[in-house]
Parts: C-alpha cells; structure tokens; sequence
C-alpha cells in the first residue's frame, strides 16, 4: 500500500517543562510531544501555557529508512516541514509512541495516525514530517 504523507500545521500546548525537555499536548487531543526546548524558534523562556504550532504529519511505517536529512530542523527561520525517521518504542491497543532520530524527543498519537500494511510493532522503522515550533501566544494555564 502506498501513502502519500502530507505535513499540515498543528498546534499544541506546553503543559510542562522539565530539565530542557517540553511536554505538549496537541489541540484537539490528538497526542502528546516531549520535545528539547531548543526545538522552538524564539528567545523566549518556555513556560507551561504557551501555544505553539508547527509541522506534523501522518506517520508511515518504512522497510528500507532513507538517511534522513533533519539539518534543516533550526530555529534561524519559520518552521519548515522536514522528512525525518524514528522507531516505535512502544504499541498498545490505542496508541503508540515513537523515538524521534537524532534525540529529538517522542511522539505518542493515536494508532490511526500511522499508516502501514503490518501490524504494529515496537522496533518499526517510521518516517514523517516535522519541523522545529514557534510560539504564538499564551494561555492561561490551568
């Protein structure tokens, strides 16, 4: 089966900072990211209430990974959607958790979001887009 995986812009919420790491809560409940604070484009102390928004996309399960290319995942300019690669670190019945290449974080969505004609395994090779976070705006955090 062939997909074809699209970024889109998402947001989330930060709801933690903890030792350079974030924890965010995509809007709609749709996952949950922990992601290095270096991953966000602006000078600002990342605080719990910021709304953030980024790149993010379906998530396919590959048998050949390319050799991703994630250099272009600064925060010198607007978040730009980047290719890159990970593994499944864990599976159950609702969801599963990805480790993002080059220790950028994991990403825990839904099952839906991944796209493979396999069954769901931990240790799966997966590709999708993403892209560094800009800050815009907060909310009040509760």
């Amino acid at each position: 089966m062939d997909y074809i995986i699209n970024p889109v812009k998402m947001g989330g919420l930060v709801k933690k900072v903890t030792d350079g790491m974030l924890k965010i809560h995509l809007h709609g409940r749709l996952g949950v990211f922990i992601v290095p604070e270096s991953l966000v484009i602006d000078d600002t102390p990342i605080e719990p209430g910021h709304d953030l928004e980024f790149y993010f996309s379906y998530i396919q399960i590959v048998e050949d990974p390319y050799d991703y290319d994630d250099s272009d995942m600064t925060t010198d300019h607007e978040p730009q959607p980047c290719l890159v690669g990970g593994k499944i670190t864990e599976v159950n019945d609702t969801a599963i958790s990805v480790a993002i290449m080059n220790n950028k974080g994991t990403i825990n969505v839904p099952r839906r979001w991944a796209f493979t004609p396999v069954e769901l395994q931990v240790g799966q090779d997966v590709e999708f887009y993403f892209s560094c976070m800009k800050i815009i705006g907060k909310k009040k955090y509760r």
